[in-house]
C-alpha cells in the first residue's frame, strides 16, 4: 500500500503543475504590463519579486515531491515536504488575497496606477491580475490536496515482511 501512496504522491505532484502554469503565465504577463519589459524595473519591483519567489519555490516543493515519491522516501520526507507546502500556500493565500483586493478597486473605478504600485502602466492589466489571481487560488487549492496525498504516503504503515526484515528495535547499528 506504501508504493500505490508514493505513486499517487508522484502523480498528483506531476498534475500540480497545471495550475502552475497558469500561476506563472499571469505573472510573466503582469511583469511585462507594469514594467514595459524593462528587466531591471521588474527587479526593483519588490511585490512582484516575491511572487516570483513564490512561483520558484512552489516548481521547487513540486519537483522534490517527485523525485522523494519516485525514491519511495516519503516515510522519511513527509514532514519537510509539508512543511514547505504549507509555507508556501500560507504565502500564496497571502498574495491572491491582495491581488483579489486590487481587482476588486480596480473594477470599482478606482486607477490602476497606485494600487499596484507603477506610475506608468501601459496597457490594461486587469486580465492578467484576473489570471494571476486564479493561479494563486489554484495553486494554494493544490497545495492542499498534495500536503493531504503526501501526508497519506507518508505514514502508511509498512508491510509485515518488511517490518521484519529491516526493522529490528534493539539491534546494534552497523558501522
Amino acid at each position: 500500500m506504501s508504493k500505490a501512496w508514493s505513486t499517487t504522491t508522484a502523480i498528483a505532484a506531476v498534475m500540480g503543475i497545471a495550475p502552475w502554469a497558469v500561476f506563472l503565465g499571469g505573472l510573466a504577463k503582469l511583469t511585462d504590463v507594469l514594467t514595459d519589459f524593462n528587466l531591471s524595473q521588474a527587479l526593483k519591483q519588490t511585490v512582484i519579486m516575491l511572487e516570483w519567489y513564490i512561483l520558484s519555490a512552489q516548481l521547487a516543493v513540486l519537483l522534490l515531491a517527485v523525485i522523494i515519491a519516485a525514491g519511495n522516501g516519503l516515510r522519511r520526507a513527509h514532514t519537510l515536504l509539508n512543511m514547505f507546502l504549507a509555507v508556501n500556500t500560507a504565502l500564496l493565500i497571502l498574495r491572491a488575497t491582495v491581488r483579489l483586493w486590487q481587482i476588486n478597486r480596480y473594477q470599482d473605478g478606482e486607477e490602476v496606477g497606485p494600487l499596484l504600485g507603477v506610475a506608468n502602466i501601459s496597457g490594461n492589466p486587469l486580465p492578467y491580475l484576473r489570471a494571476l489571481a486564479a493561479g494563486l487560488v489554484s495553486t494554494a487549492t493544490w497545495n492542499f490536496v498534495l500536503a493531504i496525498v503526501v501526508g497519506l504516503a507518508g505514514t502508511t504503515a509498512l508491510p509485515e515482511h518488511v517490518k521484519a526484515s529491516h526493522y529490528k528495535p534493539g539491534a546494534p547499528i552497523a558501522a
